[in-house]
């Protein structure tokens, strides 16, 4: 059904720093965004429903294994540009938000990497502009 209404490209930042200690054994190898779930790691989930929200750039917070991750992505998901930022500490979301504030040129939408969730994400992004 179409509502008259367009959504607007914007950046998106991913937060997939962190080291998964209570997910531990699944987390020894890998960063808790690329543990498994339906077949397809955490993160993959996420960048659907920011591909699907037409983010035009996704900003990924980095740290804990991040070669892993940079490794299975690489530049690019579905077309859509991926920039890192290295998170050297665990220092809360804030801090993790720090590190991309070069990056960030205007208004942006913001995902934890380890969360899935189904949700109208469009009607959320629209209440917020």
């Amino acid at each position: 059904m179409y509502t008259g209404w367009i959504l607007m490209t914007m950046q998106a930042v991913l937060l997939a720093g962190g080291e998964g200690t209570r997910l531990r054994p699944l987390t020894d190898d890998k960063p808790k965004g690329m543990v498994e779930v339906d077949g397809e790691p955490i993160l993959t989930h996420c960048f659907d429903q920011l591909v699907e929200l037409v983010a035009d750039e996704l900003i990924v917070v980095v740290g804990y294994l991040k070669e892993k991750i940079m490794d299975h992505y690489g530049d690019a998901y579905e077309g859509v540009p991926i920039t890192y930022a290295h998170q050297r500490e665990q220092n809360g979301l804030a801090h993790a938000l720090l590190t991309v504030e070069d990056h960030i040129d205007d208004d942006f939408m913001l995902i934890l990497g380890d969360n899935i969730f189904q949700a109208n994400l469009e009607d959320v992004v629209r209440r917020q502009r």
